[in-house]
């Protein structure tokens, strides 16, 4: 059993919906800054074939996005 000092937390947050268009990205690079802002270190992920959202979703926390392309 681990102790309280040996603890680590990761917390994590998935964004999807059925279908492109639905705002994904908009809502995932809003919440970004926002904990950005707070001083927290933020991390996003991508999956698909897309060249500009990584942009825009690097943007926010201000460290490069990693984008896994679905194959």
């Amino acid at each position: 059993m681990a102790s309280a000092q040996n603890t680590v937390a990761c917390p994590a947050m998935l964004i999807a919906a059925p279908a492109s268009g639905q705002g994904k990205t908009t809502i995932t690079a809003a919440l970004a800054y926002h904990f950005r802002s707070q001083g927290l270190t933020v991390r996003v992920f991508k999956t698909g074939p897309d060249f500009i959202d990584p942009q825009i979703l690097a943007f926010a926390p201000g460290i490069r996005c990693t984008n896994w392309i679905c194959g």
